[in-house]
């Protein structure tokens, strides 16, 4: 009867502390729930980066051969000229290695650098000045010479490609895959970063040739380098950031920074840090808060300017209430979401104590 008793009364003590570990966790994680799907949850957005890829892939299918007037004419390019009225004249010749082509009675004529249009102003003006009166001329341009361009960094299928034709950035991005790693918003795999460098080298055919996947020199000498924002590039707002890929142009996309996040997070791990991420933003993508462990109370550790550790205190519901600042996070950046020690050892003691038999049931 003894020993009955006594099992009764450690039967009723885990009761009790099963029923003091229900209640102290569901007290603790009320607020902290709150801060979890109301705060959070109006922080996470659609994955921006899978929206930047449609965007591409979108403005990329609308770009037409045949809305390309600014194409510039180049050796083993082949044209067709015609002169109105005058079908003797009629030629379909390819530009040679020096971008010449030479036509009946004028001669020699350099081509190479100019778009159609051009070339159709310089035979007027040569065939007006000696042997025809207001001559009508058209060139088009009838199969355009291949071009090699090589597309490295953070692109789905980086390489070396032969393009036929204009091609607009867009285009070319397209024809690598686009970005890489879109998919993952919580950072999984290194993704692009919100850049894109234009490479043009001075001697860039032979450059091209040469030039190995992933490895990139933007600054070498005799190189121009255009920096184009992704995202402007892709809304189809800037057109004029379309540029046309010329041959021997070398594509960069960067490599978006990574930021780890820590602690008391559903998902701990790595984040690509790319313009404007805040650390709201990097506890959404890992997860939000987790409700059982997880605190308000944040550390950002990282380097200084001159190489030394930094940490850098904040509280996200501060945040979210807009009285402390939401800070940019950097690369490298650790973010630590701090975890309640209490809490942790409760949950600790909750899943070492075996669970009442019966209709006992009591959670967090």
């Amino acid at each position: 009867m003894s020993a009955s008793l006594a099992n009764r009364g450690w039967c009723r003590t885990i009761v009790l502390i099963f029923l003091g570990l229900g209640l102290v966790g569901g007290c603790a994680s009320t607020s902290q729930q709150a801060l979890t799907t109301q705060g959070l949850a109006k922080i996470q957005t659609p994955n921006p980066n899978q929206e930047l890829q449609q965007q591409l892939m979108l403005q990329a299918s609308r770009d037409s051969l045949a809305g390309y007037h600014d194409y510039q004419v180049g050796p083993e390019d082949q044209l067709e000229i015609d002169i109105y009225g005058q079908d003797k004249l009629y030629r379909e010749l390819r530009v040679n290695g020096q971008g010449e082509i030479t036509m009946p009675l004028v001669g020699v004529v350099k081509v190479a650098g100019l778009t159609p249009q051009e070339i159709e102003k310089r035979l007027v003006n040569l065939y007006d000045a000696r042997f025809l009166v207001n001559p009508q001329i058209t060139v088009t341009v009838k199969q355009f010479r291949h071009q090699r361009v090589a597309v490295t960094g953070a692109v789905a299928k980086p390489g070396s490609y032969e393009i036929i034709g204009p091609r607009t950035l867009l285009e070319v991005l397209s024809l690598a895959g686009g970005f890489s790693n879109l998919g993952t918003p919580t950072g999984g795999g290194a993704q692009a970063g919100d850049m894109v460098n234009v490479i043009r080298h001075q001697n860039a055919p032979d450059l091209a040739k040469t030039i190995k996947a992933g490895a990139v020199q933007p600054f070498a000498p005799k190189t121009e380098t255009m920096v184009i924002d992704l995202r402007r590039l892709v809304s189809g707002q800037e057109p004029q950031l379309n540029i046309m890929v010329r041959n021997g142009d070398v594509i960069h996309v960067p490599f978006a920074g990574t930021a780890y996040v820590l602690g008391g997070v559903r998902k701990p791990g790595h984040i690509a840090v790319k313009e404007n991420l805040t650390v709201s933003q990097a506890v959404a993508m890992a997860g939000g808060v987790d409700p059982v462990l997880g605190t308000n109370s944040i550390t950002i550790m990282r380097f200084d300017d001159q190489g030394k550790p930094i940490s850098i205190n904040t509280n996200l519901s501060n945040i979210i209430a807009r009285t402390d600042p939401d800070l940019p996070l950097k690369d490298s950046d650790v973010v630590v979401v701090n975890e309640s020690s209490i809490k942790k050892t409760l949950y600790i003691l909750r899943s070492l104590l075996p669970m009442p038999s019966g209709s006992y049931g009591v959670g967090f």
